[in-house]
């Protein structure tokens, strides 16, 4: 059976509580808001994946592991620390998603993408052709009309740091709760 996986950043519960009450105070619209316990920062979406090249995966990071994070320990140093400041809002049009970025990618934060991507395609999984923009999802089903006509992102003053400690691969699935995001395995930064 296939299941829809994602790799991402995970979201201390405290970073989650601070964006959440930020968005409320901030940026209240008449959108389809993100729960705050799904709010994370996707280092690739995975799609539809086979048990197999989720286990081929698996194997793969973990055997480069300590690799990783020899890397990301010489590349923060460079960066202070394992932090994603979010200081803009964005949006994508087709997806009409609304969410909070960073004004540039830190060097950590390249690299690893770079590695999970290389990794999943070495597990034979199909990834779409993307440049990858680091961002944290606020609201579904946002209307560009209502998003234009206001200004929102032009107005929106924005200031969230996130401190980053460990990603995960995901299984996301609808409930009768609605989308939920189940981190299958945890890998420490």
């Amino acid at each position: 059976m296939k299941k829809r996986m994602f790799i991402a950043l995970d979201i201390s519960s405290a970073d989650k509580v601070k964006v959440a009450q930020w968005r409320k105070q901030h940026l209240d619209l008449p959108f389809k808001a993100i729960d705050e316990n799904n709010f994370h920062v996707t280092l690739a979406f995975l799609g539809l994946l086979e048990q197999e090249k989720q286990a081929n995966l698996t194997v793969l990071i973990n055997q480069q592991h300590h690799l990783i994070q020899q890397q990301l320990n010489m590349l923060a140093t460079q960066d202070i620390s394992f932090s994603l400041r979010l200081s803009k809002v964005g949006y994508f049009k087709k997806a009409q998603v609304l969410h909070l970025m960073p004004e540039s990618c830190p060097h950590w934060l390249m690299y690893l993408n770079e590695v999970i991507v290389e990794l999943s395609l070495n597990s034979n999984i199909t990834l779409e052709n993307y440049r990858y923009q680091p961002h944290l999802s606020l609201y579904r089903k946002a209307k560009s009309s209502l998003i234009e006509t206001n200004n929102i992102i032009e107005k929106t003053a924005v200031t969230q740091t996130l401190s980053i400690k460990s990603f995960s691969l995901y299984h996301s699935f609808s409930s009768e709760y609605g989308v939920q995001y189940i981190p299958i395995q945890t890998w420490k930064l």
